[in-house]
């Protein structure tokens, strides 16, 4: 299964995979849980793991999924979704091994639990474990850790859950 990404309009991806599940196509959005604090307020939140996109699974070709994709817009016509022409972007395997990796069964990357030993970052539990080498920043205030990732050829950082707890 190929993992296409579409562009659609930010803060409609739900009403974008509700019109979907009436389609020929399986779509979902990833999502990482994120650490919020506010006064007194403590909670853990699902965000999007990327805002303003879809991701459709398909077994077909590039060319055939992307006329097949039209096809269906051009019978179901949103503002919402962004058409591209002749081709949609998708991750390469690797890519997409690297991501499902993280996720759970609900397409939801979990935070992750390490310690700072001597200045070196070892986490305990949770997704990341084993990544240390990919993580570039550590924000304990906001909970989060800088991850980088390759996609579509673009190096870029993903922002995800990480708590880091005093060595004993």
């Amino acid at each position: 299964m190929r993992w296409n990404f579409i562009e659609v309009e930010k803060r409609h991806e739900e009403e974008v995979i509700e019109l979907l599940r009436s389609s020929p196509f399986t779509a979902f959005l990833p999502k990482k849980q994120r650490y919020f604090k506010k006064q007194d307020y403590v909670t853990v939140l699902d965000r999007l793991l990327f805002p303003g996109t879809v991701i459709i699974t398909s077994d077909l070709t590039q060319d055939e999924f992307a006329r097949q994709f039209n096809t269906w817009l051009e019978q179901h016509p949103t503002e919402l979704i962004h058409r591209e022409a002749k081709e949609y972007f998708y991750l390469s395997n690797d890519e997409q091994h690297f991501i499902a990796s993280l996720m759970d069964e609900h397409n939801v990357i979990h935070q992750s639990i390490g310690i700072l030993n001597a200045k070196r970052l070892i986490i305990q539990s949770g997704p990341l474990k084993g990544m240390e080498n990919r993580i570039k920043k550590i924000d304990r205030h906001q909970r989060t850790a800088q991850v980088q990732f390759q996609i579509c050829g673009q190096v870029i950082l993903l922002y995800l859950g990480l708590i880091v707890k005093p060595s004993d």
